[in-house]
């Protein structure tokens, strides 16, 4: 009886194993790796736009994030921390809208949302 056992289990198994061999011929090949990673690199147009005083700002701050022990700020694609220098200005102060940098004696705020004051055309 463990003869007839043994000899049907061989039996399936080799049935199995051409079964998947077949199946893996015929697999159809995928045009991507689904497990790459996307590039980390992401490429946004400057949004630089004058000034309150009219004069076009160097810096493109994009973002801010303002948490209890961690202020950052995303100028042109980096993200900083107060402290860092960008394009030879320091940052100073992280807001929830704003941030402050620095350069030599000179201030500068930058804003993340439109001034309330300004009219939408």
């Amino acid at each position: 009886m463990s003869v007839r056992i043994a000899s049907i289990t061989c039996l399936v198994l080799a049935a199995l194993l051409q079964s998947s061999v077949t199946y893996a011929n015929e697999a159809p090949l995928l045009s991507h790796n689904p497990f790459t990673r996307p590039p980390s690199e992401v490429t946004i147009p400057s949004r630089t736009q004058p000034g309150r005083d009219g004069v076009t700002q160097e810096l493109d701050l994009r973002a801010t994030m303002v948490a209890s022990d961690s202020k950052l700020a995303n100028v042109g694609g980096r993200t900083v921390r107060p402290g860092d220098d960008v394009q030879g200005y320091t940052l100073l102060q992280v807001f929830e809208d704003r941030a402050v940098f620095s350069r030599g004696d000179k201030r500068l705020t930058l804003y993340t949302k439109p001034d309330p004051e300004e009219d939408d055309e």
